[in-house]
């Protein structure tokens, strides 16, 4: 009788517990944290790794993983993964990144790039903690209307066009850039430059890749237009940070609500310079990467991969 395979799951499955049992049909299955100190010392007895995006899977673990045949991520970002080191070993890496059909499905993300831009326009948690203090400040912190501003996106995919799609729901003139060309209503295609030109709100959604690391950076920055929004749910790595708080400090971004930040995976996160700026400012409001983290959508994320998991297995 073949041995069965093993799998370390790393991945936090509590949004679909199912998932497990899934794939106890196929494999002998093993949970973990993902740390570091909890994966690095048994790593090399397991075919499998199904991945946590909070455990960065570096070159050192993969090269400890003397059986590992897949890596599994139930993610469409693949920055927690040393790429050239799986495809340097052969390991198989299953992934949402290409599975348009399924991902079409799946709008938590668009929705918390949403919820940033509408919580730093209106200042929301600012003026939530000054209501906690029982100061009822209306006129403390006045905010924008969306409707007759225009929403640049950077990056028009599937993330990209549902967020202008909430745009035009909002009564925004909609603008986007986009390596490949794209036709859409109601979407006026533009470059890059017009893109950061003409932008009051200008929304990320792009991957991150050596060729766009720091794409908005000073000079960027510096033909955005005074007092523009910002927000990313993509990488933290496609904005230079240095010259975003300089563009903040100066007025030139009015605010930003990132769900990513360069170094996430930092030890000493409470010294990160963007967390250091929003503990004194208001205008800056950063969410820990939850924009995938709804309950229905990392159901469907971790069970569709534990069926492409089984798939690879059943023929691999």
């Amino acid at each position: 009788m073949p041995r069965r395979p093993r799998i370390l799951c790393a991945a936090d499955c509590a949004a679909r517990p199912a998932v497990i049992d899934r794939l106890r049909e196929v494999a002998e299955v093993d949970e973990l944290p993902p740390t570091r100190d909890a994966i690095e010392p048994v790593i090399h007895e397991y075919d499998v790794y199904y991945a946590s995006v909070h455990l960065r899977f570096d070159r050192p673990l993969i090269e400890r993983a003397e059986k590992l045949r897949v890596v599994a991520t139930p993610s469409t970002g693949l920055d927690h993964l040393d790429i050239d080191a799986l495809e340097e070993r052969g390991i198989e890496l299953i992934s949402l990144k290409y599975e348009r059909k399924f991902l079409d499905t799946i709008t938590a993300t668009a929705e918390q790039a949403w919820a940033l831009l509408l919580a730093t326009v209106r200042h929301i948690p600012a003026l939530f903690d000054e209501v906690k203090q029982g100061r009822w400040s209306r006129e403390l912190m006045r905010g924008h209307q969306l409707s007759g501003k225009t929403l640049g996106i950077l990056g028009y995919g599937r993330l990209g066009s549902i967020v202008a799609d909430y745009g035009a729901a909002f009564r925004m003139r909609v603008i986007a850039c986009d390596l490949e060309p794209f036709e859409a209503r109601g979407v006026t295609r533009v470059t890059f430059d017009e893109l950061i030109a003409e932008s009051d709100v200008l929304s990320i959604h792009i991957h991150l890749t050596e060729d766009n690391r720091h794409l908005l950076d000073a000079g960027a920055f510096g033909r955005m237009k005074q007092g523009v929004y910002l927000v990313n749910t993509s990488r933290g790595g496609i904005i230079d940070e240095a010259a975003l708080i300089a563009a903040l400090e100066s007025g030139k971004v009015a605010g930003c609500g990132l769900d990513v930040i360069d170094g996430e995976w930092r030890d000493d996160l409470i010294e990160h310079p963007l967390i250091q700026y929003a503990r004194e400012h208001h205008n800056v409001i950063v969410s820990p990467h939850v924009g995938g983290a709804a309950w229905e959508a990392q159901a469907m994320a971790l069970m569709f991969t534990a069926d492409r998991l089984i798939e690879a297995l059943a023929t691999g």
